[in-house]
C-alpha cells in the first residue's frame, strides 16, 4: 500500500484501505486514481488537483479542500459529512467547464455548497440533510432518491433539475428559479406551502 506524500503526481494509482496518510497534503495531483475503503477524515488538501478519480466506501468527513480543484470525480458509498465545498477551487477557467463531482449513495449531511457552479451534478440516493446550497447553480442536477431534510435552497437555479423520488425537501418557489424542474407526488405538494394561495378541502 503506497502512502501519499505532498508535492507528487499520482497517475493511475489504486489506494486501498489507506488510513489518515497525513494531516495535510499540499500541491499534489491525482489523475485516474481509485481510493477504496480509505479513511481520509479530517485531512487537509491544500492546492491539490483531483481529476477523473473514484472514491468508493471511503470516509472523508470533515475533510478540508483549500483551493483544491476537482474534475470528473465520483464518490460512491462514501461518508462525507460536514465538508465546506465552497473552500475548493471552482474557477470555471481552470476546470475547462468540465463537470466536477458526482455523488451516489453517500452521506453528505451538514455540508456547504454555497454559491457554487453545480450544473449536471448528481446527488443520487444520498443522505443530504441540513445542507446549504444558497446561490448555487443546480440546473440539470439530479437529486433522485435523495433525502433533503432541512437542506436550504435559496436563490438557486433549479432549472431542469430532477427531484423526482427525492424526499423531505422544502423549496420556496418564490426564492428559486424553477423552469421545467422535475418533481413527483406526493412530495411536490410541499411546493404549495411557499405560494400565496388558499387550499380548501372538498366536503
Amino acid at each position: 500500500m503506497e502512502n501519499i506524500k505532498s508535492g507528487f503526481d499520482y497517475v493511475d494509482k489504486k489506494f486501498d484501505k489507506l488510513s489518515r496518510p497525513s494531516k495535510i497534503i499540499k500541491r499534489t495531483t491525482f489523475k485516474n486514481c481509485t481510493f477504496n475503503d480509505c479513511n481520509l477524515s479530517d485531512l487537509i488538501l491544500n492546492n491539490c488537483s483531483i481529476e477523473n478519480c473514484h472514491f468508493i466506501n471511503c470516509d472523508l468527513s470533515l475533510i478540508k479542500l483549500l483551493q483544491t480543484n476537482f474534475r470528473e470525480t465520483s464518490f460512491s458509498h462514501c461518508r462525507m459529512m460536514g465538508i465546506n465545498w465552497s473552500e475548493a477551487d471552482w474557477d470555471p477557467h481552470s476546470l475547462l467547464s468540465k463537470k466536477r463531482v458526482d455523488f451516489e449513495n453517500c452521506l453528505l449531511d451538514h455540508s456547504l455548497f454555497i454559491g457554487l457552479e453545480l450544473t449536471e451534478t448528481r446527488f443520487v440516493d444520498c443522505k443530504a440533510r441540513q445542507m446549504d446550497f444558497e446561490g448555487a447553480n443546480l440546473s440539470h442536477a439530479d437529486f433522485s432518491e435523495t433525502d433533503l431534510e432541512g437542506t436550504r435552497f435559496k436563490n438557486c437555479n433549479l432549472s431542469k433539475a430532477n427531484f423526482s423520488s427525492a424526499v423531505n425537501y422544502a423549496i420556496d418557489a418564490g426564492l428559486n428559479k424553477l423552469n421545467k424542474t422535475r418533481f413527483s407526488l406526493p412530495e411536490a405538494i410541499s411546493l404549495l406551502h411557499s405560494l400565496d394561495i388558499i387550499l380548501e378541502e372538498e366536503d
